[in-house]
């Protein structure tokens, strides 16, 4: 089978997919805002129709045993949506290959996302955090109608929220809210917008140590740069242009040592959910940067509450409660409605011995990850019992053998890496396997 692709059964045969296993559970509560039609974004994909996809179980035919609500429904079309500035080959590659593999999950039928939108609406896979009026053209109202997030701004999507402003003179766009109890989940930092605020709040981080300065839009720990002096500092500004510190610049506290957890859940229709937490490894690309390898990621069913009950004292269960506090507080303020959310969340100690641990960033969208919440989910979907499946992504440009029973949705060239998803582990009644 191609990377992405997937097989459409015919009477007697049996699905390629991995056998798909759980049940099914209630939807949680969504902060729901009504999008606001300020124009229309133009949205295009490579995919093709794909129709009379069978499966033993689906589904669709479990929910009819399920309380008919909104988050039960299931979808009968999914697409989709490529937005935002764009994504790599390789990453529309994943994308596809989780619409696809949704589609026969629920027992819907994939098309193009140009394709006439039906009565009761499609679910849609989006490239990026969507806006409003992006959401709003999809015909999108609330988060049982998309794998992602929607947001009332788009520098809401990026770092820019995980700080506050250095006091309310501060520069700062329109519609910013000064959040009270966001600093009790995130690290020492401010997020500025103009040169003045960056240098005050650069010199007053700088007494605790060298501070990280980061481009709120840059993802994979990219456009990052570590400052230890004022005068560093100041020539560094210097040399950036009004134009791109007025779209915001986040400094705050680095950390000698550290550890990144991944936190998160998603929550699809059919009433399902997933919480875990769990750990990213890095590659160097054939360029010598650093980049994104991968995540393996302990799923369990549930929100965060569930998530929190199962890990034992220690970083992990600390990752987990502030990743927590943080959605709860960041989406309540600006009505993020969200079924999938991520948090990198950080753990360690600067290079004065002080230990701190909070959230990074956030995610509402498709992600590095997604896979491997995806084939949980698959997990979990036939198998009652099971209550927790260890799952992995895997980037690497290294040459190395896709294990056997792995997913693998795209081969790698030489300007992109290999990529696959994997079940590592599961757990079932207190019985690992």
């Amino acid at each position: 089978m191609r990377p992405g692709s997937l097989n459409i059964l015919r009477k007697g045969e049996k699905s390629a997919l991995p056998a798909l296993q759980g049940a099914a559970f209630g939807g949680i509560p969504v902060i729901h805002a009504s999008p606001q039609s300020r124009g229309k974004a133009a949205f295009s994909s490579p995919l093709t129709t794909h129709e009379d996809i069978g499966m033993t179980a689906t589904l669709r035919q479990q929910v009819t045993r399920t309380t008919a609500t909104r988050w039960s429904a299931l979808p009968v079309e999914i697409s989709v949506a490529e937005c935002g500035d764009g994504r790599d080959p390789h990453e529309l590659a994943v994308l596809q290959c989780a619409a696809g593999r949704l589609a026969e999950l629920f027992g819907a039928r994939r098309v193009a996302a140009a394709a006439p939108l039906p009565p009761c609406g499609r679910y849609w896979i989006p490239s990026s955090t969507l806006l409003r009026p992006e959401a709003s053209a999809l015909g999108v109202s609330d988060g049982s109608q998309l794998w992602g997030g929607i947001v009332p701004a788009a520098w809401v999507a990026t770092k820019l929220v995980s700080h506050p402003r250095r006091g309310r003179r501060a520069a700062a766009p329109k519609g910013w809210i000064d959040i009270i109890g966001l600093e009790d989940c995130t690290l020492p930092g401010w997020s500025v917008f103009c040169r003045d605020d960056a240098l005050a709040a650069g010199l007053e981080l700088l007494r605790g140590g060298a501070v990280r300065l980061k481009h709120p839009q840059e993802r994979g720990g990219q456009g990052q740069r570590v400052v230890r002096s004022g005068e560093e500092l100041g020539n560094w500004l210097d040399a950036a242009s009004p134009q791109s510190l007025q779209q915001g610049l986040v400094l705050e506290r680095d950390l000698a040592e550290s550890t990144t957890f991944s936190v998160g859940f998603s929550t699809l229709p059919g009433g399902h959910r997933i919480a875990y937490v769990g750990t990213q490894r890095n590659l160097i690309t054939p360029q010598g940067v650093a980049g994104y390898g991968g995540s393996r990621l302990e799923v369990v069913r549930g929100g965060f509450a569930e998530l929190e009950a199962t890990q034992r004292p220690g970083k992990a269960r600390t990752a987990v409660q502030a990743a927590s506090r943080y959605d709860a507080v960041i989406r309540h303020a600006y009505g993020v409605v969200a079924s999938r959310c991520n948090y990198d969340v950080i753990a360690g100690v600067d290079r004065l011995g002080r230990r701190h641990h909070g959230v990074l960033e956030q995610s509402w969208r498709f992600g590095g990850a997604s896979m491997a919440e995806l084939l949980a989910i698959e997990r979990f979907t036939l198998l009652p019992g099971l209550q927790r499946v260890v799952a992995e992504t895997v980037e690497s440009f290294a040459g190395e053998r896709v294990p056997a029973g792995a997913v693998m949705t795209w081969r790698g060239d030489a300007r992109s890496p290999c990529k696959y998803a994997r079940i590592v582990e599961e757990e079932s009644a207190g019985l690992a396997a």
